[in-house]
This record gives structure tokens, C-alpha cells and sequence, in this order.
């Protein structure tokens, strides 16, 4: 089974996103950039649903961080996040993003662009 990490700093978003993957994934949840950089010490995802704006760190930073680890830079990053302007999404590939969604997104259209990246 795949297994997916969502970050976002509001709980109730992750309840949302997790929801909307369906039974198809193996989900875990960082409320921080700090929680998720913990969770992929212990398991590396095989791909990471990350907002934008958080605290400490935002999403820009950590998906910087993710592309610039050996360990990491594999892994498929999709940005789900409210906060949306031209920049923010070029910030957002810049980084080294793979896709990027503005809430309220299509639950199936995620769904698919997940197993797009997901596949083998």
C-alpha cells in the first residue's frame, strides 16, 4: 500500500484530504513541517499532500528542503493550499513541486493526479 504524508498546520483540513483519498493509501499526518520532517526520519512517504502556509516553516521552505535531500528529493510533492496568487504557485514549482491544487480542489481530479505519480 502507498503510503501518503499530509502536512498542514489545521487538523481539520487534514480529516478533509485524508477523507477524500479514499481506503486506497496508507495516510499519516504532520501538523508541521517539524512533525513531518520527524515522520520521514522514521518512514519515507511515497508522496506528500503540503500546504503552503504554515507556522515555522511554510510549505515553500520544507518542499526546498525535501528537493534538496538525497534521501528525500524522489519523492512526489503536490501542494494543496487556500493560499493562491500567480506566485505563490511559481514559488511553489520553483521549489520543486510536482503539482499544486487551490482548496477547494476536486477530490477526484487529486485522486488521479496521485496515481499519475504514484505509478510504477
Amino acid at each position: 500500500m502507498k503510503k501518503i504524508l499530509v502536512v498542514d498546520d489545521n487538523s481539520f483540513n487534514i480529516t478533509i484530504i485524508v477523507k477524500g483519498l479514499g481506503l486506497g493509501y496508507d495516510t499519516r499526518a504532520a501538523l508541521s513541517a517539524a512533525e513531518a520532517f520527524e515522520a520521514m526520519e522514521e518512514e519515507l512517504p511515497d508522496l506528500i499532500l503540503l500546504d503552503v502556509v504554515m507556522d515555522e516553516m511554510d510549505g515553500i521552505e520544507m518542499c526546498k528542503k525535501i528537493k534538496k535531500n538525497l534521501k528525500t528529493a524522489h519523492i512526489p510533492v503536490i501542494f494543496l493550499t487556500a493560499s493562491y496568487d500567480d506566485g505563490c504557485r511559481t514559488e511553489a514549482y520553483l521549489a520543486g513541486a510536482d503539482d499544486f491544487l487551490v482548496k477547494p480542489y476536486d477530490k477526484v481530479l487529486l485522486n488521479e493526479k496521485i496515481k499519475m505519480l504514484l505509478e510504477d
